[in-house]
């Protein structure tokens, strides 16, 4: 390659990476718009059941119940099989992910 060419992809890069920082603003920008409107959203919602919450009807005490549960070896054998099933699915997703990153990087 000659000088020549190196300059020309260069200023090509600089263009492209130009138009996608351009980009990444825009969308940056459409992003704070929806974030700050659920914001507001969210605040003006809280603020409207603070205000009509129900404050002239009495509270009614609740009694906790003192009844303990007991050990269960179903529950904890369904809790571990639970968080193994998670860890499997978890580890045949990053594998996917891998796969799909590498193809894409082959085609470019």
């Amino acid at each position: 390659m000659s000088l020549l060419d190196l300059e020309r992809d260069s200023e090509e890069l600089e263009q492209t990476l130009k138009k996608q920082l351009e980009l990444v603003k825009n969308d940056s920008d459409v992003f704070l718009k929806i974030a700050g409107i659920a914001l507001v959203s969210g605040l003006a919602t809280y603020s409207a059941y603070r205000l009509t919450r129900g404050k002239s009807a009495p509270k009614k005490l609740k009694k906790k119940s003192r009844k303990r549960k007991g050990y269960s070896f179903v529950s904890n054998i369904r809790q571990r099989l639970f968080w193994m099933a998670m860890d499997y699915g978890k580890k045949l997703f990053i594998q996917k992910m891998g796969e799909k990153m590498q193809a894409a990087g082959e085609k470019e």
